[in-house]
Formats: C-alpha cells, structure tokens, sequence
C-alpha cells in the first residue's frame, strides 16, 4: 500500500474551485456566526461586498472569507 500526500496548494486551489460565488445574507449570517446587522456594518465599512440581486442580498463568498480571516486574524491579537 502507498501513501499519497497531498499537495496543500492544489487542496486549495480546488476548495476554491468549488466555493460558492455568492451566498444569500441568511446563508452568510448561517456560515460565520455573525449577525445580519454585524455583516451590514462591515459592508457599510467596506470590508464586505453586498450585490442586490432582484429582491436577495447576496455576499461574494470570498469577501465574507477574508472578512472571517481579518477577524480570527484580530481576535489573536
């Protein structure tokens, strides 16, 4: 039997692949613990992309992964 590494940048690469492109705000709030209102502040400060798409509000998935990254990022500090 052989074992495999795996290659973390192509792990990556393919997490990213099947990322979603946007969630609804309910799915967001769902997906980082945050409340609607937390997530409307950060988009109001610039660090959290909102797009109205008909009567949905949408996140661009990897606004709300930096945004994640930037707070974890701040909470050890």
């Amino acid at each position: 039997m052989r074992l495999v590494m795996s290659d973390p940048v192509r792990a990556r690469e393919d997490a990213r692949a099947l990322a979603p492109i946007a969630v609804t705000l309910g799915e967001a709030v769902r997906l980082s613990g945050l409340s609607q209102a937390t997530l409307r502040r950060r988009a109001a400060e610039g660090r959290l992309t909102l797009r109205k798409v008909g009567g949905r509000t949408l996140v661009l998935y990897e606004s709300l992964a930096r945004l994640l990254g930037a707070e974890a990022d701040a909470e050890r500090t």
